[in-house]
């Protein structure tokens, strides 16, 4: 398949200074393209922070629900490509402030689509979906073919967000592609509530980790730098891509308790938990069918048992 050339290209990443926009625009930028980032902060334990990314890109304190502030950064700056990452990537805090979800994930969606539907510069937005968006559905896999019914305000907001860059595509034929990722994990995920964080620091303080589910929820983990990978695989092949929906998920498909008795055994070590099951209405079981996107060319390269040391070492530098 005949690819794009990413040197010099003018990328936009929001939400970049996060957990997977931080390893985004690295690999970008040592792709020689030119890198713009807007996000509301810089974390200081971060992997944007800490791997001083600053430094390879242009970056912008910008929130995407702001949208003069958005229309500012588009009048002064030439993009040809955008990496919409940004968005309240938190289920719990959602569920806390289900407002704040909406308001990021749908409205911020839509300044941003908003401004690349305008423009006649712009080539192309790749948008971060979830495997959340798909909701509760009784099935092993799920397909790119299956309803969007997130009735979680997490999941729901994924759902929305989702549904509106389909529209958009559909109706003033703005150039989208849309990514549907399982759990993601890897080194830089600061957000201790999510579970291999959550297995890190309990192994690094010797202290019990709590369990919010009940500790059968399945998910798939899929390791950060194949997240990257698929990223610069749809951008190279935007073209071929374009309007499209793709699911990446790999073969580390677990159930939370699954993945504790993994990670003791990869590491030889034993995890106190404690299972409080005060999750509110989240998803029982996910696993994404990614057929699609392998049938174009993509593989996930790496596994839980491949990337679980370093990733813990990584946190053990930061805790």
């Amino acid at each position: 398949m005949e690819s794009m050339e990413i040197k010099r290209k003018k990328i936009l990443v929001t939400g970049g200074a996060g957990f997977i926009g931080s390893h985004l625009v690295e690999r970008l930028a040592s792709l020689k393209a030119e890198v713009s980032v807007v996000d509301v902060r810089i974390d200081p334990k971060s992997y944007f922070a800490k791997n001083q990314l600053g430094e390879k890109c242009k970056f912008n304190f910008v929130d995407i629900r702001d949208k003069k502030a958005l229309q500012g950064f588009f009048t002064k700056n030439k993009i040809d490509y955008i990496f919409h990452l940004a968005a309240e990537p938190i289920v719990e805090q959602a569920y806390d402030n289900p407002y704040l979800a909406f308001e990021t994930n749908v409205m911020g969606t839509i300044n941003i689509l908003d401004e690349v539907r305008k423009s006649k510069k712009i080539k192309g937005i790749i948008a971060a979906s979830s495997d959340k968006a798909y909701g509760k559905l009784s099935k092993n896999k799920y397909t790119e073919a299956d309803p969007l019914r997130g009735d979680h305000p997490y999941d729901a907001s994924k759902s929305c967000m989702d549904l509106v860059c389909q529209t958009y595509y559909e109706t003033y034929g703005t150039p989208i592609v849309i990514t549907r990722f399982g759990n993601v994990y890897g080194e830089g995920d600061i957000n201790l509530s999510r579970i291999i964080p959550g297995i890190s620091e309990a192994i690094i303080k010797n202290a019990t980790l709590r369990l919010r589910s009940d500790g059968t929820h399945t998910r798939d983990y899929l390791y950060v730098k194949d997240v990257v990978d698929g990223y610069i695989f749809l951008l190279k092949n935007f073209n071929k891509c374009e309007g499209e929906a793709f699911n990446f998920s790999s073969k580390d498909a677990l159930s939370v308790l699954a993945l504790i008795k993994m990670t003791e055994k990869i590491l030889k070590t034993r995890i106190s938990y404690k299972v409080l099951n005060a999750a509110k209405n989240e998803i029982p079981y996910q696993h994404l069918d990614d057929s699609k996107i392998r049938k174009l060319g993509w593989r996930n390269n790496y596994s839980l048992a491949l990337t679980l040391s370093k990733t813990i070492k990584w946190y053990k530098n930061i805790l």
